[in-house]
């Protein structure tokens, strides 16, 4: 083929023998001396990895006990100029993490499952690295791997938007993320993780506990949100993680009062106390004679070490534990705080703009009036219809808007989500006084339900036809979005403030006798801030209340 930057030997294998004969002297070369990247496979099974001496490593692996490389067929080498110490870890480690997107979509009985004990040697970035992506690793994939029928899917684009594959404990990290991850491996401290939306925090989660699990044998605790424990778990198990790692919400690890070596905690801004708006199945882990018993620090009774990743700005509800007694906690038990700064979710990749994903973020602070912060407006301001952001006139015209994306990148993940500005009437059945077929309805012809259920909403069929709430989204990317500014939020007197007749959250509300419009506007504003830092590529906002457009409008600088 012209052009081609890498070479291929394809061999046959019977009872772990490599049949070599139709090799030329090239070829065997290669594969005594040569860097090379290597797959094994059989009808139900893959393995992964690099070598500099391969026929050397193979004798290995078949004297290995752990894993059977007998049970492999075939095994693709891939060598060439930009196979290479600089690029083999880099190489191993995306071939793994797509491999393994590639056959969860299959059928049980049609998966290949990962041999991999193991994620590899850590990524350093080399030069030509993109040059290595583009020109090896795609074609490679989409021709060699392809044809040989070793993946499924031929273009990678689809998989990029997968969850295991933006979460994998394979990722590449960031020179910030992997600094933090060997310094709370190496330790022996309890840390405090801050960075706002976007900053890769759970990345940060799941490469952290599969370090720990895989070099250390660790009994490992994951503490996530109900909408994401089985796509955590998933991930884990995908990766053949899952062994050591136990995935539950808070709730649920304490109630299994297991001890472990270390707890991992995403989204801790969540965690709760013995709030009086408190979900009635939780209370009975809290003590009522003691208040300073919350999550946070039952969960804290159960190891030695906590590593918590925490955003302030995203605490929603009254049920979540205050600020000052989280921070007491955190000064009580001497815990380390490091920042992630890095903005990774947003891309705002507008054709020759000099704004930068820092400036959106910036900006939606600005207008909700969060955190005061400077940015440039004219990521608000772009008027075509292919820029990172825009203003709609309709309910309607998001879910055109996310459908249109998706018909362009159908792997994408596109939803249109709002503010806890409708009660969810089509949660109950028909007959009950609450009951209604739609929840969100601007005429006969649009109208739409809420997401009908929290936990793993987006993986859903038909959840592309609902409206996402502030508790099926949390802690999730989506690629393309759309978001209601509805009015439970105005701006009154150049202050944005709740409206609590329109916020319908009955949990998500101050109790009555120490009720706050101040501390309801908090909680609004801070659910508004997630809602429009979810989307990746795009997204466009629909505005119901007057008053509060006018005020992004110039905040943002718009006419």
């Amino acid at each position: 083929m012209a052009g081609k930057k890498y070479g291929v030997i394809h061999l046959s294998m019977r009872a772990g023998e490599l049949d070599t004969d139709h090799c030329s002297e090239e070829q065997r070369e290669i594969l005594t001396f040569g860097c090379v990247i290597y797959i094994y496979y059989g009808r139900r099974s893959f393995y992964v990895g690099q070598t500099d001496q391969f026929l050397m490593r193979h004798s290995k692996h078949m004297a290995e006990a752990k894993t059977d490389y007998r049970q492999f067929e075939k095994v693709v080498i891939l060598f060439g100029q930009y196979v290479n110490g600089n690029s083999q870890n880099d190489l191993e480690a995306l071939l793994i993490t797509y491999l393994t997107a590639d056959q969860e979509s299959l059928p049980r009985k049609e998966k290949r499952v990962r041999r991999n004990r193991t994620k590899g040697n850590q990524f350093v970035d080399y030069p030509n690295r993109e040059e290595v992506l583009a020109r090896v690793l795609t074609p490679f994939w989409e021709q060699e791997l392809y044809q040989a029928g070793l993946v499924r899917q031929r273009s990678l684009d689809g998989l990029r938007n997968s969850i295991l594959f933006k979460y994998s404990p394979f990722t590449e990290l960031s020179e910030e993320q992997s600094e933090l991850i060997r310094e709370i491996e190496e330790g022996t401290r309890s840390f405090l993780i801050e960075g706002t939306a976007g900053t890769g925090k759970t990345v940060v989660l799941t490469n952290l506990a599969a370090r720990l699990c895989e070099h250390h044998d660790w009994n490992v605790g994951v503490v996530v949100k109900s909408n994401w424990v089985k796509t955590a778990r998933s991930i884990f198990r995908a990766y053949g993680l899952g062994k050591n790692i136990t995935v539950g919400t808070a709730y649920q690890l304490i109630r299994q009062k297991k001890r472990f070596h270390i707890l991992v905690v995403d989204e801790a801004h969540r965690l709760r106390w013995n709030s009086p708006k408190q979900n009635h199945v939780t209370t009975g882990i809290f003590d009522p004679n003691d208040p300073r018993k919350n999550e946070l620090f039952l969960l804290g009774e159960l190891t030695d070490r906590l590593v918590l990743l925490y955003d302030a700005i995203q605490a929603i509800r009254p049920s979540d534990i205050p600020y000052r007694d989280f921070q007491d906690y955190v000064q009580e038990k001497h815990m380390e705080r490091r920042m992630l700064t890095k903005q990774f979710r947003v891309r705002v990749q507008d054709k020759g703009a000099t704004y930068t994903a820092d400036d959106y973020i910036n900006g939606i602070c600005s207008f909700l009036q969060i955190k005061e912060r400077t940015f440039d407006p004219c990521v608000f301001q772009n008027p075509s219809e292919n820029a990172y952001f825009g203003v709609v006139d309709s309910i309607h015209e998001l879910f055109d808007y996310v459908d249109e994306r998706r018909q362009y990148h159908p792997k994408a993940q596109c939803r249109v989500l709002a503010g806890y500005a409708r009660p969810w009437g089509s949660h109950y059945q028909p007959g009950h006084k609450h009951y209604a077929e739609f929840d969100w309805a601007e005429d006969e012809e649009h109208r739409w339900k809420w997401n009908h259920t929290h936990e793993n909403w987006i993986a859903l069929p038909g959840s592309e036809d609902e409206v996402g709430s502030i508790h099926a989204i949390q802690g999730v990317d989506l690629d393309y979005v759309g978001v209601v500014i509805a009015k439970d939020l105005t701006c009154q007197g150049g202050k944005v403030t709740a409206v609590k007749e329109n916020y319908f959250d009955t949990n998500g509300t101050p109790p009555k006798e120490s009720f706050s419009l101040s501390e309801l506007s908090a909680y609004v504003r801070q659910i508004y801030y997630v809602l429009l830092t979810r989307g990746i590529s795009g997204i466009r906002v629909y505005f119901e209340d007057p008053a509060l457009k006018e005020h992004f409008m110039e905040v943002v600088g718009r006419t």
